[in-house]
């Protein structure tokens, strides 16, 4: 799915497309910033690194752990557009 790179945002009259899946150093900054970012929930959310053939990285916001998992399975995304 491409849920992060088809997202766009139109705001003061811009319309933002340029949004990609963080990579798995730059979603735990997020967590490490996520209650100055906020809209977070206690959820796994996806990277876009790549574990294995069949397993991406992604972490955890409830403990901030970092694991491998199956990417058939079901996960909250959080779109980035710059790091």
């Amino acid at each position: 799915m491409d849920y992060c790179a088809d997202y766009t945002v139109t705001q003061g009259g811009n319309t933002y497309n340029d949004w990609n899946l963080p990579s798995k150093d730059e979603l735990n900054q997020l967590y490490l910033q996520r209650t100055t970012i906020g809209g977070f929930g206690d959820d796994f959310y996806w990277s876009s690194t790549e574990f294995d053939y069949d397993n991406s990285w992604g972490q955890s916001f409830n403990n901030g752990v970092q694991d491998a998992n199956d990417m058939g399975a079901t996960s909250n995304v959080r779109a980035v557009r710059a790091f």
